[in-house]
């Protein structure tokens, strides 16, 4: 599979067309660090004991295993996207950040007991926070436990870098500056458009066959428990469809299996027509509709 530079560059000319009014969203700098999950997503805190943070800060234990997955998984994701972005010379390898506990960005500081993982584009660097991992939305442990899951998270922040690189990231900034009630729509788009080329890399993935039984399920399982929805509904607020910045669950799933599906990565351009066309906005409207009928006494 090659990928065309061309074609992918051409996504971003979608985004363009969002200068065109969109009712109902805001907030959001679509030049900060652009997250996996929210702050909530991080339940049990930092870890304990000591050892050595792979950005060579100082951690607070080992978890090897785990560091050895992440580590592993930044090295191929960089091998595969390098090899398979197409021509022109345009790819530049990520800088893959595991910490326990910060991790220093041009974005700033990351601090892995308040976020998820993140990716920076100024100066290409994604932190991987381990306490995100290990914790109940992901569940990973030293022994390869959900490594699916954890797979791909970090695929859908090496799409961040595909945005980066692509000129994807700037286009939407541009979007944004001119027209600000947009900001939460275009970070919808853009983290459903990483979750689409993550299912992309995972189709090959599956192609090469080890992709084992249950795989699938526990990316799926995943993605729904950082579905802006399900993070809503699991701290007992109420949903504000406007405010949602990564997608449903729904959203969420629907997009990763355009990728896994058909690994083609044009497919993934496909969301930003959903942006202007409206239909965006209605799913992330029912989303959040079903949660405050569920929670609504």
């Amino acid at each position: 599979m090659v990928l065309s530079s061309r074609a992918l560059t051409a996504m971003a000319a979608i985004i363009a067309l969002t200068a065109i009014p969109l009712a109902g969203c805001g907030g959001g700098d679509a030049s900060s660090a652009s997250s996996t999950g929210t702050a909530a997503a991080v339940a049990d805190g930092g870890a304990t004991g000591t050892g050595t943070a792979a950005d060579g800060g100082t951690s607070t234990t080992s978890y090897a295993g785990i560091r050895d997955m992440l580590t592993s998984l930044g090295s191929e994701l960089n091998g595969f996207w390098g090899a398979n972005l197409g021509e022109g010379g345009t790819w530049k390898d990520a800088v893959v950040k595991v910490v326990e506990q910060t991790g220093q960005t041009a974005c700033g500081e990351i601090d892995a007991a308040n976020t998820g993982p993140a990716y920076c584009g100024p100066d290409a660097t994604m932190v991987l926070p381990i306490a995100f991992f290990r914790d109940r939305l992901i569940g990973a442990d030293d022994q390869g436990g959900n490594d699916a899951a954890v797979a791909a998270v970090v695929g859908h922040e090496f799409a961040h870098h595909i945005q980066a690189v692509t000129g994807i990231s700037k286009t939407a900034e541009e979007a944004v500056a001119e027209n600000p009630e947009t900001a939460n729509l275009i970070s919808v788009a853009n983290e459903l458009s990483a979750d689409c080329f993550m299912g992309v890399w995972l189709s090959t993935v599956r192609d090469e066959g080890r992709i084992e039984a249950g795989d699938v399920d526990e990316v799926l399982e995943a993605l729904a428990r950082i579905g802006d929805d399900w993070l809503t509904a699991d701290a007992g607020q109420a949903a504000d469809a406007s405010a949602f910045d990564h997608g449903t669950s729904a959203q969420r799933a629907y997009w990763f299996a355009q990728g896994y599906d058909t690994g083609d990565a044009e497919k993934c351009g496909v969301v930003y027509d959903d942006l202007v066309d409206g239909t965006l906005v209605k799913e992330l409207k029912a989303g959040a509709d079903a949660v405050n009928s569920a929670t609504t006494p």
